[in-house]
């Protein structure tokens, strides 16, 4: 081992036993934290093509003003699934003090990309424009996003202004402050090759989830063919993938990644047969690669559509993650394996990046 190799060995494990007594900290913190009442509005925040979008705002009443903010994208292949897909947002984490505001934006088939990103910075832009009457803070705002929804929040956060932005309150910015991708997609056309790749390693579902999957009757997802005419990624360019390698490109987040990209938490099961782990692993090298603050946790057990499970850390936690790190304020990159509860990354994630300055 070369003096370069050991150095970086060490700061690895320097930066583990940081990041394990950080979480050990922020859940001693989250247990001691008040639990805020939270009332819920639901607004439309546009209409295009005469079509209204709704958002639900779920407001902590009596958090210290304004709030941080965060918007949520529910998953469901761009073509299903509305603003209430998604785990409890009183508890995930307007309970916490921050406002949630769950989006709708519109869905295949009766429209194709890139629709549905421009609705996602419609939303942002037109919550940023009527902050002061909810008592949001523009300035700290985050994106969440689950499966297609991580797709599209990628996509929105590293495009630059001016792109796929939709129409309506224009002098506002539709830039974000951080972003949680879960298990999103981020270029179509090596999926299918990636989830052949993954097939022999793909991990068994946690027993304890299964169990409970099976006896509330959830549906399961399966391991669809990325490529063929009728997938939800095919749909969402509006043709077979390898017809259309353009759309392909232009529906990719990686085609647009630069060094002003904020930071990212990006998270995957490893028992996920319907988005191959291999391209959040894809995100997170070109984010690290051009020196960003990005995490990548991949989980043991976990299938595809796992943050839908309000209860899934009491269900089946505490899980193990194989985690990768890169900080944009220099320390050196590192890996390592941690044992964790979901929304606890999450909520520190989000504390850590919306903050009060």
């Amino acid at each position: 081992m070369t003096l370069l190799d050991r150095r970086k060995l060490l700061t690895a494990g320097g930066a583990l036993a940081w990041s394990l007594r950080t979480l050990g900290a922020r859940a001693l913190e989250a247990s001691a934290s008040p639990v805020y009442t939270v009332q819920l509005q639901t607004l439309k925040y546009a209409s295009p093509d005469g079509v209204d979008l709704l958002l639900d705002l779920y407001l902590p009443q009596g958090a210290p003003q304004p709030l941080p903010l965060i918007v949520f994208l529910h998953g469901g292949g761009w073509s299903q699934g509305t603003r209430a897909t998604g785990p409890d947002f009183k508890r995930f984490f307007a309970q916490d003090g921050i406002a949630i505001a769950a989006i709708d934006y519109r869905l295949t088939p009766a429209v194709t990309f890139p629709k549905n990103a421009e609705d996602v910075k419609t939303a942002i832009r037109w919550l940023r424009a009527n902050a002061a009457a909810y008592n949001l803070d523009p300035r700290r705002i985050g994106l969440w996003g689950t499966s297609a929804g991580g797709h599209l929040a990628t996509l929105a956060a590293v495009t630059h202004a001016g792109l796929f932005e939709g129409e309506g309150n224009l002098e506002q910015s539709s830039a974000v402050q951080c972003v949680l991708d879960a298990y999103g997609p981020v270029l179509f056309d090596v999926m299918d090759r990636q989830t052949e790749q993954e097939r022999a390693t793909l991990q068994p579902v946690n027993p304890r989830l299964a169990q409970y999957q099976q006896s509330h009757g959830t549906r399961a997802f399966g391991a669809p063919q990325h490529g063929m005419a009728d997938s939800p990624e095919s749909r969402l360019v509006g043709a077979a993938l390898k017809t259309v390698p353009e759309r392909v490109h232009a529906a990719s987040p990686l085609s647009y990644l630069s060094d002003q990209a904020p930071p990212f938490l990006i998270m995957h099961g490893l028992a996920d047969n319907s988005v191959p782990h291999h391209q959040s692993i894809m995100l997170y090298e070109a984010l690290s690669a051009l020196g960003k603050d990005v995490t990548l946790r991949l989980v043991d057990g976990l299938p595809h559509g796992f943050m839908n499970v309000s209860d899934i850390d009491t269900i089946a936690g505490p899980f193990q993650m194989q985690v990768r790190m890169h900080r944009d304020s220099g320390v050196t990159e590192w890996a390592g394996v941690e044992t964790s509860s979901i929304f606890d990354v999450a909520r520190e994630f989000f504390r850590r990046h919306l903050a009060a300055a």
